[in-house]
């Protein structure tokens, strides 16, 4: 028995030794990788920041992407003529076809970077290579595609980018609101037609809304508003239509706001008091008021919020809840008029 447990002791302190080695020798390359790349990078960045064209030849033993990476940091660091000399000392080394190569990686990082390093070499064999990354496997990345597809001199419609990006339901990423508001500040009628197309996926109506409330557009609030008072109270479009309303801040939201102070969602009351604010919609100070008292912080905060932003008819309803409401509601009214220092 002994024997048994001196073996296995011994094989257990084989296999940590081993393990340990291991470890010890990847720690060691990889450190030594790490700093060769950052003394590549300090050898690279003073060839790339002189005035002259870096000849191929000082490149040597400098690996491709750190060529490629430092090149692209430098650009996005600049601007006016000193970005265009970086653009095309980046072109004379090869710089977009290196990228154009990596689009093909297995790596969704290499990809992703390598579209994104694209966007800058308005030319037409990036192009193409942008358009190829529109069909990529990943959502992300196709997007990115677009976005930098959508960044160049001759841009495609925007119909005809969502056509081949198949966005499905459920894909509402940044990338997505960012692309619709590239187009909302240029083709806003473009955008505004995704919103009122109901063959596409509800999240993508969704973030083209976002990406017009922020333009301040007001030609989409009556869309908005029969949009907001056909939405169910629990589904989550309600609170982003009545969100994007209170962007736009135009009066004609007025029937879709009213309805939502009234609505059973807790998110959806928080939006409509966030658009009744900014708005200044005095028909909401006796709905708002009564807002004060809601078992919600949040939604008693956001009220109190907009009544203070109606001016003194919402100020008086303040004060009255603060001396003749219940409790939750005097502590709401008195806090926030204390805090914007207003007498009672």
């Amino acid at each position: 028995m002994l024997h048994l447990i001196w073996d296995v002791s011994l094989l257990f302190a084989g296999t940590a030794l081993v393990v340990m080695t291991i470890l010890v020798v990847l720690r060691v390359a990889s450190t030594w990788h790490r700093d060769r790349l950052l003394a590549a990078r300090r050898r690279l960045a003073p060839l790339l920041m002189a005035g002259a064209n870096t000849p191929e030849t000082n490149l040597n033993g400098i690996p491709d992407p750190v060529v490629t990476h430092l090149t692209l940091d430098l650009i996005q660091l600049v601007r006016g003529d000193e970005r265009t000399r970086f653009v095309e000392k980046a072109r004379a080394l090869g710089v977009p076809e290196r990228l154009r190569r990596q689009t093909r990686s297995f790596s969704r990082r290499r990809r992703m970077i390598a579209v994104q390093g694209l966007a800058l070499f308005d030319d037409a064999m990036s192009r193409e290579a942008l358009m190829k990354a529109l069909a990529d496997r990943d959502d992300d990345i196709r997007l990115a595609a677009a976005l930098a597809l959508a960044s160049g001199d001759d841009p495609l419609g925007l119909d005809e980018l969502v056509a081949r990006l198949a966005l499905r339901e459920g894909h509402s990423s940044l990338l997505t609101i960012s692309l619709f508001r590239h187009y909302a500040d240029h083709a806003p009628d473009e955008v505004q037609a995704l919103v009122l197309d109901p063959a596409l996926p509800l999240s993508i109506r969704l973030a083209a809304i976002e990406a017009l409330a922020v333009t301040g557009d007001y030609r989409l609030v009556p869309a908005i508003v029969e949009l907001g008072l056909h939405a169910p109270n629990d589904g989550e479009e309600l609170p982003r239509y009545l969100h994007a309303l209170g962007r736009i801040g135009h009066p004609a939201a007025r029937e879709a706001v009213l309805a939502g102070l009234a609505s059973s969602s807790m998110p959806a009351r928080v939006a409509a008091a966030g658009a009744a604010g900014r708005i200044a919609l005095l028909e909401s100070a006796d709905l708002l008021a009564d807002l004060l008292d809601a078992p919600e912080w949040w939604v008693r905060f956001r009220a109190a919020e907009a009544l203070l932003l109606l001016g003194e008819p919402g100020v008086a309803r303040m004060r009255k809840t603060a001396k003749d409401g219940g409790e939750q509601a005097r502590e709401a009214a008195v806090t926030m008029l204390a805090e914007r220092g207003i007498s009672l």
